[in-house]
């Protein structure tokens, strides 16, 4: 990619959720830093499906992030990054 020959530090796939293949592949092919961004969409896609009950919203959650992290993420940039950090104290 051309962001990595011009020198990037790391590459972000965002949306995350939906491009977890691509998150592998980018880790896989160019060996780099590779960081996903659980966007304000899916966030409030599992938000809403909590209030309505639909989903018990700390499991659902913790294991959406580590799916991130399966696929070959390095990081996480989430809107639950607080919560999760909390949860997992």
């Amino acid at each position: 990619g051309l962001d990595i020959e011009e020198g990037a530090d790391m590459v972000m796939i965002k949306p995350g959720l939906p491009y977890l293949d691509i998150v592998h592949q980018v880790k896989q092919t160019f060996g780099m830093p590779t960081f996903a961004y659980h966007v304000s969409g899916e966030y409030a896609m599992l938000k809403a499906a909590a209030q309505n009950g639909w989903i018990n919203e700390r499991p659902v959650v913790l294991e959406t992030l580590l799916s991130f992290k399966r696929a070959g993420a390095d990081g996480i940039l989430t809107y639950y990054a607080k919560q999760a950090a909390e949860w997992l104290q």
